[in-house]
């Protein structure tokens, strides 16, 4: 179901600066991807062209992807990329993708965003090269305006999404052409010494003149409730009580709203592939095989801590010193053996097995500074259930637990060796309310959002829409009685109520085609009726989108 914002919501936007539409500025995020999951060709409008000199390999082309593929996408489901198999042999690689034809003219700009894989062995390199003839020949792309990588080191190339940009200079004036991503590591190929696998998002050509219209996240969704928030955990404090911990395995059985967390899992199951170098205190964000039912929704993407803690939601914080505190309001996060760890020797194993479980080994893993060894392995089933299995153990202390880390209560210490079994009833598991643009506020179109994890209230879900013109930063509501809940944009306007049979809901908000709203910000924000006992106020807030109106 999509609801529209009354029209009069649009008034107060009308207060921002002019600015002239440039209908050939784009932005190519490459939604939605192929109809079913997977790998598909690149937009129609684009085009790949293979022209590596030994000739093309057996991925000759340059394509999309929308399952997760190697590594999740920067925003949305979909990146294009390219990979080793663009040439044969040991032979160089030359595979361009091609902008659709554009009127360049100075100060015109091209930002995109790329990464190669979390740890690359075969270098990668890119170049961002444009012509001013039109055509699709790669002979004509002889202006170069950034390289990626130019030395194809193995350091060189982003293995985080990260975004360049260029600018268009010298031209007489305004020019037909094209611009286009050149994909040619050197000695490329399956044979190779280099290339290995790279992807690209969110490619923006912005004329000048343009303004791009934009989505920012601003604070966090809260869920959780008065009852324990979804939190369970033992703190391992002792040369003694560490003994409890080895040998023993622990079953989290995934209900759809929580879990059943029982003693007993299924047997370890040996690594096969050689284990991934990790540094240490680092975050390792590991792209799933299959969306992972938890928490957060449908994951396709966790962060692993060489400190033995796993995330489902995004975190750079590799926090070496085990915490109950940032356990229950770090966001949700299975700590497993969480300590002062040291992969830097040992490093660590994450693959699917024979089975299509998804396994993450530390073996013989030591305390920093330290000579003990320690073993664990997390198993994550399609299902959404975890299990815990622990061989030898030497650790002094370490944490284990899990919490949906947002403004939980604290539970208390669970000993898990005589008090298991253990249910995180949906009563005490609210999962965090979360608002995302579906699209950005473009002049003459529509802005569409949707709200997900709308608490069941009977059947029902509802939930209102707030738009506001201001970000009052307040972050957390405890004073209204919902800890944990924040608020980033003012109540302006009210959509809804919308009562649904759904936990999900969208909204759609029409921007009028008008130059004086280019520049002007919208925020918005969604509130729902939580169940009794979820806080004081019954009522939990979403995350606020800053939404940036631009003509493209």
């Amino acid at each position: 179901m999509l609801a529209r914002f009354s029209s009069s919501a649009l008034i107060a936007l009308a207060v921002a600066v002019s600015g002239a539409v440039q209908a050939q500025s784009f932005l190519e995020g490459w939604e939605p991807g192929p109809a079913t999951p997977g790998v598909g060709p690149i937009p129609a409008t684009w085009t790949s062209v293979n022209d590596s000199p030994g000739g093309p390999g057996t991925n000759p082309n340059w394509q999309v992807v929308n399952s997760g593929g190697v590594f999740a996408p920067f925003s949305g489901a979909t990146y294009a990329f390219a990979n080793y198999n663009s040439s044969t042999g040991a032979n160089d690689i030359s595979n361009y993708l091609i902008s659709p034809l554009v009127t360049f003219n100075n100060g015109d700009t091209i930002t995109f965003y790329t990464r190669t894989v979390d740890f690359p062995a075969f270098p990668d390199r890119l170049e961002l090269v444009y012509n001013t003839t039109g055509s699709t020949l790669p002979a004509d792309f002889t202006n170069v305006l950034l390289t990626v990588n130019p030395t194809l080191t193995t350091a060189g190339y982003p293995t985080t999404w990260t975004q360049f940009s260029a600018t268009i200079t010298g031209l007489a004036g305004a020019t037909a052409g094209r611009f286009a991503f050149h994909y040619n590591p050197t000695t490329g190929g399956p044979s190779g010494t280099n290339s290995d696998y790279i992807g690209i998002d969110e490619v923006n050509y912005l004329a000048t003149g343009s303004t791009l219209a934009t989505n920012t996240s601003l604070g966090f969704g809260c869920g959780g409730s008065a009852m324990g928030d979804g939190t369970f955990y033992e703190l391992f404090d002792g040369a003694t009580s560490i003994n409890d911990l080895a040998n023993t395995s622990y079953t989290l059985n995934w209900t759809g709203t929580g879990y059943a967390v029982i003693p007993g899992a299924s047997a370890l199951v040996p690594p096969v592939g050689a284990a991934i170098a990790s540094g240490d205190d680092m975050i390792h964000a590991l792209a799933l095989p299959f969306a992972f039912p938890c928490p957060q929704g449908n994951i396709t993407q966790a962060w692993l801590c060489s400190n033995g803690f796993l995330s489902f939601v995004t975190t750079a914080n590799a926090d070496y010193t085990e915490s109950v505190a940032e356990l229950l309001t770090g966001g949700t996060r299975l700590a497993f053996m969480w300590d002062d760890l040291n992969l830097t020797t040992t490093g660590f194993n994450a693959e699917l097995d024979g089975s299509g479980v998804y396994q993450i080994t530390f073996t013989n893993v030591p305390q920093y500074g330290g000579t003990d060894q320690n073993n664990v392995q997390v198993s994550l089933w399609p299902n959404g259930n975890i299990e815990l299995k622990y061989g030898s153990m030497a650790l002094l202390d370490c944490l284990v637990g899990l919490s949906t880390g947002v403004a939980a209560t604290d539970p208390g210490n669970t000993d898990l060796t005589t008090a298991l079994p253990i249910v995180i009833t949906t009563g005490q598991y609210v999962p965090a309310l979360a608002l995302t643009g579906v699209t950005r506020p473009v002049t003459g179109t529509s802005w569409n959002l949707n709200t997900e994890n709308i608490p069941d209230i009977g059947g029902l879900h509802i939930n209102l829409e707030l738009l506001g013109l201001a970000d009052p930063n307040i972050p957390d509501l405890f004073f209204l009685g919902a800890p944990g809940c924040g608020l980033r944009g003012t109540f302006d306007f009210i959509g809804g109520p919308a009562v649904t049979g759904s936990s999900t809901q969208g909204r759609s908000l029409a921007i009028p085609a008008s130059a004086s709203l280019i520049g002007a910000e919208v925020f918005a924000t969604s509130m729902a009726f939580a169940t009794p006992g979820t806080n004081a106020l019954g009522l939990i807030t979403s995350n606020t989108i800053k939404g940036t109106v631009g003509d493209v």
